[in-house]
């Protein structure tokens, strides 16, 4: 019998997502991280990383998909489309600040990027935080307007800033989502006017 749920709770799976789960967290603190590195940490041999993934390319294309479904559930779980607009907008930041740094690893690394058909569909998922942004925007007819995607944009970079916040400064969570979101919805300076 080989059903969906015995594929995904049996032996293989398993190992295969203990492989994925260090490869996040090796491969987040040390991009360049060996297939030795990424074994040791997901207590297995080498040998048994190369059989699940043959190539550095391969392991590095399975992360990339397990972390895209991790960022999509991660905003689903936020349900950004109920509540106030500022409130869904935290949630959602809340839930990819979870993430870690491993996302902007994904999204940044090379030989993921040179697979257009992986990019292609790594570049799928966020539109309920778009959506969000959208909700969350008011016209101001003072200031030009941004240019398309724009807040997906600025959304993405200040994850990565609270990425850095915490590793390089220690700065507590708390206070991270709190930064993004002034940041998202106040903005950042704040010139004298007159």
């Amino acid at each position: 019998m080989t059903s969906s749920a015995t594929v995904h709770s049996g032996p293989r799976e398993r190992t295969r997502k203990a492989i994925l789960d260090a490869a996040m967290t090796v491969l987040a603190d040390n991009p360049s991280a060996s297939l030795t590195d990424i074994a040791t940490t997901a207590d297995v041999g080498r040998s048994t990383v190369h059989r699940y993934y043959p190539e550095r390319t391969d392991l590095l294309r399975a992360l990339a998909r397990h972390v895209h479904e991790l960022s999509n559930a991660a905003i689903d779980r936020a349900d950004p489309t109920h509540g106030p607009a500022y409130d869904a907008l935290r949630r959602v930041v809340e839930s990819q600040l979870d993430l870690g740094p491993i996302v902007l690893f994904v999204y940044s690394e090379p030989s993921i990027l040179a697979d257009r058909e992986l990019a292609a569909h790594l570049d799928t998922g966020d539109e309920a935080i778009v959506e969000v942004l959208n909700r969350a925007s008011v016209d101001r007819p003072e200031y030009p307007p941004y240019p398309p995607g724009w807040a997906r944009r600025v959304f993405w970079a200040l994850l990565d800033a609270g990425y850095e916040a915490a590793k390089q400064d220690g700065t507590p969570r708390h206070q991270i989502v709190d930064a993004i979101m002034t940041s998202l919805t106040a903005g950042t300076v704040n010139l004298p006017r007159g």
